[in-house]
């Protein structure tokens, strides 16, 4: 088969995989399905799987020595992707046990009110049309929740009651706009439904908490397979003894930094020092991150650490409230492949009580810029939407994308941004965190920590406020092998690096290394690899 063929077979893959699901085609930017919110039913997750099989028998089906490098590459990375899809449908099978409505329900609706690709009157009616869809959406998606699990249930409760809010938004900003009275009246009637529609699914999600279990776990096999299939090179155990040396080698670097500041003092009375200068209230914490994000881009330019494509932007706005009890600091929504503005969204959370605003100071906030913005998550993505290979555009390895944004914080102090002790000190607080998170990771998803032992563990270890620890391990248990993707993505990425400049030697330059990351996509860092020996042979 030729590479016109492979390449046809790649497009018709991705167009029927958008076409199934609207929420994710609104995410790349394509938007003939916008007014639309996809089939949850089992049904239809049944036919996913049949549809991925068949698309993966397709796939091999292709010789690899009768394609182009680049489209070899392409097939190699389709495979991994499918394996993945398949591992998460067939084996994992999240959808049977965590309720995923509210999660879509705001994750479609976000991105039109945010990104700006057509005038907000038309993304209006997009938005409509999917407030319209929820009660038949929530309907549809009952049949698939068949295990579910308490805990989930419980959560998924939390946002339900949440979501309302979010439409409450959505009119506010209709009206401020001045939108017409016919539109406002059908906006209202579709949100009403909507609201009657949440009130009885949260009625049923109560009613289905009596059959849940309370196991959230996937076991070691799974786990053990769920690290395989994402071509790590690392077993569970040695990932465990990782984080555990990653925990206590750092502990020793953050007292050196906390002596160089305040000599004779306890580490976490020196951090105590220096996160008390803070923001005064959400306005000036917004400007600070805006301030940070502007100052990282400039110095990457400076310094020539990466090459920055064109058109790219970032917006930094308060976490709307139906997704705080979900995101407790920040977090970064990235630009769509085919939206002509490639805007990312960087949302950051008001902090519950007085306390909370430590978790927001001058460092913090300077050190979260670079893994959120520049050169991190919103960097990494707006490279990612130069790249027009389909599979590849579906590829999501976690340690490449969490792991390079961690590898960033330390990245820019080693090039001299904020290479103070203080930025340090807390730049190594947030090392053991992401430590700590191995530990919890492994431990958690496989059974041998409990729930409120995690919570524990990030309270003392990491000493996280509880409701902080909360929300955290919440999000831990919902996606098993994620967490230590941070701290290993940026273990492996290390050791790439220094593997490379050893077989380059002065031919190295941190911007072709970074730039070479940057532009593959987010792929396993075994097949960055690869692409690395073919450029320098």
């Amino acid at each position: 088969m030729s590479d016109k063929e492979f390449r046809k077979f790649e497009e018709e893959l991705f167009n029927t995989i958008v076409e199934r699901n609207p929420h994710l085609a609104t995410h790349v930017g394509i938007h003939d399905h916008d007014h639309l919110l996809p089939d949850g039913s089992m049904e239809k997750h049944l036919e996913d799987i049949e549809l991925i099989e068949k698309a993966r028998g397709e796939l091999e089906s292709f010789d690899a020595k009768k394609l182009s490098q680049e489209n070899m590459f392409a097939r190699k990375v389709g495979l991994h992707v499918l394996d993945m899809m398949l591992l998460n449908e067939k084996d994992i099978e999240m959808w049977k046990k965590n309720p995923s409505v509210p999660g879509i329900i705001g994750g479609s609706i976000f991105p039109l009110l945010k990104r700006e690709f057509a005038p907000f009157e038309e993304r209006l009616e997009s938005i409509i049309g999917r407030i319209e869809s929820i009660p038949d959406f929530i309907e549809s998606s009952k049949s698939s929740l068949v295990e579910p699990v308490v805990l989930w249930i419980d959560m998924a409760i939390e946002s339900v009651r949440q979501l309302p809010m979010l439409f409450k938004l959505v009119m506010m900003i209709a009206q401020e706009k001045g939108i017409k009275e016919d539109t406002l009246i059908r906006l209202s009637k579709a949100v009403d439904r909507a609201d009657e529609a949440l009130e009885r699914y949260d009625v049923w999600l109560e009613e289905k908490r009596s059959e849940a279990s309370d196991d959230f776990t996937i076991g070691d096999e799974l786990f053990d397979e769920l690290l395989k299939k994402r071509k790590l090179g690392y077993e569970a155990n040695d990932i465990l003894e990782l984080g555990e040396d990653y925990l206590e080698k750092t502990k020793k670097n953050m007292r050196i930094y906390a002596e160089q500041i305040d000599p004779g003092k306890d580490v976490w009375e020196v951090l105590e020092e220096i996160t008390s200068e803070t923001p005064a209230d959400i306005d000036d914490a917004l400007e600070w991150y805006r301030k940070g994000l502007e100052e990282a881009k400039e110095f990457v330019i400076e310094h020539e650490l990466c090459t920055i494509p064109e058109d790219e932007e970032i917006e930094v706005t308060e976490t709307p409230e139906y997704l705080r009890h979900l995101i407790p600091y920040a977090a970064y929504m990235g630009p769509a492949k085919f939206d002509d503005i490639k805007k990312g969204i960087y949302v950051v959370t008001p902090p519950a009580g007085d306390n909370g605003w430590k978790k927001m100071s001058y460092w913090d906030v300077r050190n979260t810029t670079v893994h959120e913005g520049y050169p991190g998550h919103h960097l990494q993505i707006s490279c990612s939407t130069t790249i027009d290979d389909y599979l590849i555009m579906f590829s999501r390895a976690i340690e490449t994308i969490e792991g390079w944004a961690h590898y960033c914080e330390e990245m820019m102090k080693e090039h001299g941004f904020d290479d103070t002790p203080e930025a340090r000190l807390i730049q190594n607080r947030d090392i053991l965190w992401r430590a700590a998170r191995i530990i919890v990771d492994v431990k958690l998803s496989t059974g041998k920590m409990s729930f409120e032992e995690a919570v524990d563990f990030l309270v003392d270890k990491v000493k996280l406020e509880r409701p902080s620890a909360l929300a955290e391990v919440k999000r831990y248990t919902q996606n098993p092998a994620y967490q230590l993707s941070y701290l290993l993505g940026k273990h492996m990425l290390m050791e790439l690096k220094e593997e490379i400049k050893e077989r380059m030697g002065d031919d190295y330059s941190e911007k072709f290394f970074h730039d070479t990351i940057l532009y593959s996509g987010s792929v396993p860092i075994e097949y960055l690899r690869e692409r690395f020996y073919r450029k320098i042979g």
